[in-house]
């Protein structure tokens, strides 16, 4: 594997992501960061968690310095990230941050959720880097608050949810205001026959990276379904964090009105809980999140909106209240963990899970209901030590032809089990 030097990263980006702990370039970093600079259109797929946000924001600060429009009285916008989430553009911003310290450049990100005048204030004196969610955009497109006139590099990062998100119109508005000559750069952790037409559409000259079909994070994770009715899930949940005893842990649930629910659930039964969904103001959502992150709730209950681009360190549980529909946003979610190397504490905790969940399948058993609880090193093959996240999904009876569509996206074979703990109906 080569290093960032040898990629052609100037000394002030090294610098930067040594401070921020990386050491050698990943898989798709390597391939992505000389497409990039070479100025060829790009069509990126990775495995989340592979650092696909460094893969193109590293190489495109590096071109913004090769000229200096600090001095400018109003800076043109040379750079455009389209992204399908809010809290996925306060994260890319906050990247840029901390890749491109020292830079001198400026970034602006917009999105729904808050005021438009407040958003509109920031562009007086110009901006190098706009990261966008596309309907605020064209807002400000509209209204003449922005002009994409020297747009030298547009990404559209989680590209396969922006092409299936239903804007269309919207994204071809933008295309159509981009010059013709930009470089061009799409991003995805899956791929889709709706992706490979958009690209086949838009992109020219294209260097295809594809950073393998397998999901490296998903060899770290243990993935446990339980079978259980609807009306009982409730319960099925307060018994299963009362067995994991976790400090944090995300769950998924399918609606607004269940992350309302259950949020005042687990803090009516104790847990000093939270819950993200898109009806709740922009300010409190990143509050929660951060909330979350530092420790100050325990548990995180949210849509799908989560699910992707977030960084949680040191996040080993995830919990699908409800399993999604679509076999690739169960990727989206479980890769929220395994995004860095367990800590020790977590890993006692693993053990200790272990073997409390053996102790209960010996109760159960010698009562004569047997129970299978999947043994790591056993049953999946992979050592406590080296365990980067534990997935739980509680599955009704409605939801189980989901299960053989995940098992394929996973690649490998996840079983229907009963709970290893007895709820009172």
């Amino acid at each position: 594997m080569t290093s960032f030097a040898k990629l052609g990263l100037n000394a002030t980006l090294q610098s930067n992501i040594k401070v921020l702990g990386y050491k050698k370039p990943t898989y798709i970093q390597e391939k992505s960061i000389g497409a990039v600079l070479s100025g060829t259109d790009t069509y990126a797929i990775a495995p989340t968690g592979t650092g696909k946000t460094a893969s193109y924001l590293l190489p495109i600060l590096q071109e913004l310095t090769q000229s200096d429009h600090s001095d400018d009285q109003v800076r043109p916008i040379r750079a455009l990230f389209l992204v399908p989430t809010r809290e996925l553009a306060l994260q890319v911003e906050e990247s840029i941050a901390q890749y491109g310290k020292g830079l001198k450049l400026r970034t602006i990100s917009i999105f729904g959720g808050v005021r438009i005048e407040s958003q509109v204030k920031r562009f007086k004196r110009g901006t190098d880097i706009i990261v966008a969610t596309p309907k605020r955009l064209i807002d400000l497109m509209k209204n003449e608050t922005i002009s994409l006139n020297d747009i030298k590099y547009f990404v559209m990062d989680e590209a396969d949810r922006l092409v299936s998100m239903g804007i269309h119109q919207e994204l071809r508005a933008i295309l159509a205001a981009i010059p013709k000559n930009s470089q061009k750069v799409l991003f995805s952790a899956t791929d889709s026959k709706a992706l490979n037409k958009f690209n086949e559409e838009n992109l020219s000259r294209v260097k295809v990276v594809k950073g393998g079909s397998i999901q490296p994070a998903l060899d770290k994770i243990l993935h446990t379904m339980y079978r259980c009715f609807r009306e009982d899930k409730n319960q099925h949940l307060l018994s299963l964090l009362n067995m994991l005893n976790s400090d944090r842990t995300l769950i998924f649930a399918r609606t607004k009105r269940d992350v309302d629910f259950l949020t005042q659930l687990l803090n009516d039964n104790g847990y000093a809980s939270t819950g993200i969904h898109n009806e709740i103001p922009q300010k409190k959502r990143t509050e929660r999140l951060e909330g979350f992150k530092n420790g100050e709730f325990k548990l995180l209950v949210a849509t799908d909106i989560v699910s992707r681009g977030i960084d949680i360190n040191g996040l080993y549980y995830v919990i699908n209240f409800d399993l999604p529909v679509n076999s690739n946003d169960y990727i989206h979610r479980v890769g929220r963990t395994a995004r860095t190397k367990t800590s020790k504490l977590e890993t006692k905790k693993a053990m200790a899970t272990k073997a409390k969940n053996q102790a209960l399948s010996k109760e159960v058993a010698a009562k004569n209901k047997p129970v299978m609880y999947p043994v790591p090193e056993e049953e999946v093959g992979i050592k406590v030590s080296d365990i980067h996240g534990h997935v739980y999904s509680l599955v009704s009876h409605e939801q189980e032809r989901l299960v053989p569509l995940i098992t394929k996206a996973v690649g490998k074979d996840i079983k229907l089990e009963p709970t290893p703990w007895k709820i009172e109906r």
